[in-house]
């Protein structure tokens, strides 16, 4: 089994307005809700293509929102670990401009994780890991959590085989790096801030720091580099992947999607490392083609195709 931390989600609303403007009322010509929050996106993913995984996502939800939230996930058959909490659950509003291509995210605050609420949302989590199977992080702790919330987690399941997939940032990042987790997958901001003393300013400097000592205990320690590709170490060799460039839409949750083919790949164990993260690329820019979180099978065949391998 594979559990998706998401404490924070929302209800993502993704807007479709042509000509955005501040002058006078804008009206949507399209809109579509979504179970949002970084997890949810990566169980899109995963639920993606042929071959399936089972996964579920621990979360907390609230109120009629929360109910809504629920409601969305199961039309797409997401299993669910919930927490309550009295407040609703928040929503988020992305507002397209497809005239001008132009993303205006519009974020609600959420609620308030006090230690009880925390506790009782670890505990849920502990309970349900089993030995040998995957905890996935995606995206910032939210506040309430200690920097080494998820160093705890990995301690508390000490001895059980579990894997661990992780992409976030910051502090959290800093702790869950010295817990050795078998796969780490970050932007070059991210990883900035990770290793502050390393200068990173061509494809070279990232090759040197995935081979160094520094990552030498992370199987799979992947950066994306945005346009310019993706550089990861898989096991002792790394690698550079890149498109061609693209016509890019909405590229909100492109990180989000390019963890779920990883974590799907990965688990499955029917492709070797490099086809994963050719998968994984695919995913992330396949997402970016469209003005809603999705992916069309056309664009992830020609994408594979396309996609430029570098040893270095």
């Amino acid at each position: 089994m594979i559990h998706l931390i998401c404490p924070n989600p929302a209800i993502d609303r993704t807007l479709l307005v042509k000509n955005f403007t501040a002058e006078r009322p804008n009206r949507p010509y399209k809109g579509q809700d979504f179970a949002g929050g970084k997890s949810f996106n990566v169980a899109y993913a995963m639920d993606f293509e042929d071959g399936s995984v089972p996964y579920c996502i621990h979360t907390i939800l609230g109120g009629r929102n929360g109910d809504y939230l629920n409601e969305l996930a199961s039309k797409r058959n997401i299993q669910l670990e919930i927490t309550e909490v009295e407040i609703n659950t928040r929503f988020c509003t992305i507002i397209v401009d497809t005239t001008n291509t132009t993303i205006y995210p519009l974020y609600e605050n959420s609620f308030v994780l006090d230690e009880h609420l925390l506790n009782k949302f670890t505990r849920q989590l502990l309970n349900a890991v089993q030995p040998e199977d995957t905890v996935v992080f995606s995206g910032s702790l939210m506040k309430g959590m200690p920097n080494d919330y998820i160093a705890q987690i990995k301690e508390q399941l000490k001895g059980q085989d579990i894997r661990f997939f992780i992409d976030t940032s910051g502090q959290a990042l800093v702790e869950a790096y010295k817990g050795n987790p078998e796969v780490i997958k970050i932007n070059d901001e991210e990883l900035s801030d990770l290793v502050p003393d390393y200068t990173f300013d061509r494809l070279q400097d990232y090759a040197h720091f995935l081979k160094s000592e520094a990552a030498a205990t992370i199987p799979y320690f992947i950066v994306t580099l945005g346009e310019k590709g993706v550089i990861a170490k898989l096991n002792q060799q790394v690698y550079h992947l890149c498109v061609p460039p693209v016509q890019a839409k909405n590229p909100i949750a492109c990180g989000d999607f390019f963890l779920g083919g990883l974590v799907k790949y990965l688990t499955l164990g029917q492709l070797d490392a490099v086809d994963v993260l050719k998968k994984a690329v695919s995913y992330s820019t396949a997402n970016v083609l469209n003005w809603f979180p999705e992916m069309k099978q056309a664009d992830i065949e020609r994408i594979e195709q396309e996609i430029i391998i570098t040893p270095l």
